[in-house]
C-alpha cells in the first residue's frame, strides 16, 4: 500500500516545480520581509579617509604589574597542544586582568611573566586564599617543537615545569 505522506509530498513538490511564478509568490520565504532586489552600495561621493591616519599609530605600553609570587605552574597536554597554567599570590586584594605574557625562550625554555593589574583602592589584612589569581596560555603543537620546559616569573621568585 501506498502511504499518503510521501505521495502527498511528491505532488506537492512537483506542483510548485511546474509553477511559473514561484518566485513571486507569497509561499516564497525569500519575499517575506523585502528582501529579493538587490542593490548595489553607492559611491562614496567625497575623498576616502582611513580610520587611523598615518602617523597615529603607536605602541600600547603594558601597564600590568608583575604578580607578587608565582605559587603553582603547571603544564596540561591537549590534543591540538598544551595548556600552561600558573597560579599566583597578589600583594593585596582586587588584582585583575592576569595573563602570562610571553617573554621569549632561553635554550628550550620557554619565559612568561605572570602579570596583572592592581586595583585602585587596595585593602589589606585578606587571607592568601583571597588574593589568589590563575592565568593560562594555549600554545599550539607548532609552537611546542624544540620546547622542553616552561618558566614563569613573577615579582619575587620564578616557577619551572617540564613537559
Amino acid at each position: 500500500m501506498i502511504r499518503p505522506a510521501p505521495l502527498l509530498a511528491l505532488a506537492l513538490a512537483l506542483g510548485l516545480a511546474g509553477c511559473a511564478s514561484w518566485q513571486s509568490s507569497r509561499l516564497n520565504p525569500m519575499t517575506w520581509f523585502g528582501g529579493g532586489s538587490v542593490q548595489a552600495a553607492a559611491a562614496p561621493s567625497g575623498p576616502v579617509r582611513p580610520l587611523v591616519e598615518p602617523g597615529q599609530v603607536g605602541v600600547v605600553a603594558d601597564a600590568r604589574a608583575p604578580i607578587a609570587t608565582v605559587t603553582a605552574v603547571e603544564i596540561a597536554p591537549t590534543s591540538t597542544g598544551a595548556i600552561v597554567r600558573a597560579t599566583g599570590t597578589a600583594a593585596g586584594p582586587g588584582w585583575y586582568n592576569a595573563e602570562l605574557v610571553r617573554i621569549g625562550i632561553e635554550g628550550s625554555v620557554l619565559r612568561y611573566q605572570f602579570r596583572a593589574e592592581a586595583p585602585e583602592v587596595g585593602g589589606t589584612g585578606v587571607p592568601v586564599a583571597a588574593r589568589q589569581i590563575t592565568a593560562a596560555d594555549l600554545l599550539t603543537a607548532a609552537e611546542l617543537a624544540g620546547i622542553t620546559g616552561v618558566r614563569v616569573e613573577g615579582a619575587s621568585n620564578a616557577l619551572q615545569a617540564r613537559r
